[in-house]
């Protein structure tokens, strides 16, 4: 990616701080490393530092990255006012093993990929899950395989199971309204619409984050939400006393990879993230911090740009 690329999210991470919400600077040499962040020790690798751009490898460059901390387990705001999560320790351990330093900042979910495209961000931090349609203006390093989880009130008393079952009722779900950048989820619920449900179609009730589309389905204002797997199992466990939410389906729905999200044609610097990712897993940093989220379940053997072998 040209330098100008690079300049402009650099400059506007200054410019857009107020605006956007810096939460969380980081690397391994940052003034505001905490406990949890010291959980890991991840030493720079010399040959993987050299594979980021060039104008990335003075010492005082930091990166921008966007995120939407709503989202445990994957990123969430802990008591402290500190961004963490399984993404957030994932994505600090490979900057730490190319020693590149970079703020977080967190911001609406239909913000992100804005905020991409207009190179006020380097990098999307968010949970995101690569489909084919995002790799059309983006390019993913893929680190997680996840499915998707239809979240129910307690008991399930609807009996809702399958996809199938979503047919003819309200489904809250995070959404926006680009096309090109739909979730899975939503886009999922619209193409039960189109086949499936055509007959008895699904009121899409679109949220701004995950906590918002859950609070609906407590209200009663809608039957089900659809989520990630992980985030559905996560919420269950840990809202209230465990005992407002519960998993409806028990089938794996719509498996899928999540990646960090870049701009097409970040060669270098999409490269680098991937061979980080792939020196953490091969060194058993990345089954640790799988173990410490309770997602072993969802590990890759194999760091991929795009799914690609």
């Amino acid at each position: 990616m040209a330098l100008g690329h690079r300049t402009r999210a650099v400059i506007g991470s200054i410019a857009a701080a107020a605006a956007l919400g810096a939460l969380l600077t980081g690397c391994s040499t940052s003034s505001d490393e905490t406990a949890e962040a010291a959980e890991q020790t991840v030493e720079v690798d010399p040959e993987l530092r050299a594979m980021l751009p060039g104008e990335l490898l003075a010492e005082s460059t930091r990166i921008t990255v966007g995120t939407e901390s709503g989202y445990p387990p994957f990123e969430y705001t802990n008591e402290a006012g500190r961004i963490v999560g399984f993404e957030i320790d994932l994505f600090d351990a490979a900057s730490d093993r190319l020693g590149l330093k970079y703020t977080f900042h967190d911001m609406p979910w239909d913000s992100l990929v804005e905020e991409l495209y207009a190179s006020n961000v380097d990098i999307v931090a968010a949970a995101m899950s690569d489909t084919a349609l995002r790799r059309e203006d983006s390019d993913f390093v893929d680190y997680y395989n996840d499915s998707d989880a239809i979240m129910v009130p307690a008991g399930n008393p609807e009996g809702i199971k399958t996809l199938n079952d979503l047919c003819g009722r309200t489904v809250a779900v995070l959404g926006g309204t680009d096309p090109k950048d739909h979730t899975s989820q939503q886009t999922a619920l619209m193409a039960l619409n189109e086949n499936e449900c055509s007959a008895k179609p699904i009121t899409i009730m679109l949220s701004g984050t995950d906590a918002e589309a859950l609070a609906q389905v407590e209200a009663g204002k809608a039957d089900a939400e659809l989520t990630q797997w992980s985030t559905g199992v996560y919420n269950a466990k840990q809202v209230g006393s465990g005992d407002i939410f519960e998993v409806g389906n028990s089938e794996i729905i719509n498996p899928t990879p999540l990646g960090f999200r870049f701009l097409k044609g970040d060669v270098e610097l999409v490269r680098a993230y991937q061979a980080a990712v792939q020196s953490i897993i091969d060194d058993g940093t990345y089954a640790k911090i799988l173990e410490k989220h309770d997602l072993s379940v969802g590990a890759i053997e194999k760091a991929t740009i795009n799914n690609q072998p």
